[in-house]
C-alpha cells in the first residue's frame, strides 16, 4: 500500500480528520509527512488506528486516557509524582467505600486554594453548568412548534 493522505486514512479506518489530526498531536499515531507537510499514513499507521480503536472500544478509554499513559511512561518527574500521590491516599477512604478526598492526615482540613478542592470545585462548577445547559435546550424545545405542530 502506498502512503494515503489523511482523508483517504479517516475514510479507511472510520475516524474523522480532526480525531486523526488530535491523535497525532497527542503523539499516538505520528505518520511521516510529505515534503510539503501532508500527513502520509502508511500500512503500519493504518494498523495502529484500527488497533487503537479496537483497544478504546474494549476497554472504555478514550484517546486522553492513552495519552496521560504516554506521558506517564516518557516523565518519569510525573510518574513519580502520581506514583506518591495514589500512595499517599491509598488508604484514605470513607465508610461508604468512596475514595476520600481528604489529604492523609486525618485531623487536616483542606483549604480552598489547595489542589483537590480546586479541582473538585471547578469538575462541580462544570457539571452543574452543563446540566443547566441541557435542561434549558430541553426546556425550549418544548417551547419551540414543531413542522408536526405547527
Amino acid at each position: 500500500m502506498e502512503s494515503a493522505t489523511v482523508h483517504t486514512a479517516a475514510q479507511t479506518t472510520g475516524w474523522s480528520v480532526r480525531m486523526l489530526h488530535y491523535l497525532d498531536a497527542a503523539g499516538l499515531v505520528s505518520p511521516a509527512r510529505s515534503a510539503s507537510g501532508y500527513r502520509l499514513y502508511g500500512e503500519r499507521e493504518i494498523g495502529q488506528l484500527r488497533a487503537l480503536r479496537q483497544l478504546l472500544a474494549d476497554h472504555d478509554l478514550r484517546p486522553a486516557d492513552l495519552q496521560v499513559a504516554l506521558r506517564l511512561r516518557s516523565e518519569h518527574a510525573l510518574r513519580h509524582a502520581v506514583d506518591h500521590w495514589l500512595e499517599a491516599t491509598a488508604g484514605s477512604v470513607h465508610s461508604d467505600g468512596d475514595p476520600a478526598l481528604a489529604p492523609a492526615e486525618p485531623n487536616r482540613q483542606l483549604s480552598a486554594s489547595e489542589p483537590a478542592i480546586s479541582w473538585l470545585r471547578f469538575e462541580q462548577d462544570k457539571h452543574s453548568r452543563a446540566l443547566q445547559a441541557s435542561s434549558t435546550t430541553q426546556a425550549d424545545s418544548h417551547l419551540t412548534p414543531t413542522k408536526e405542530t405547527a
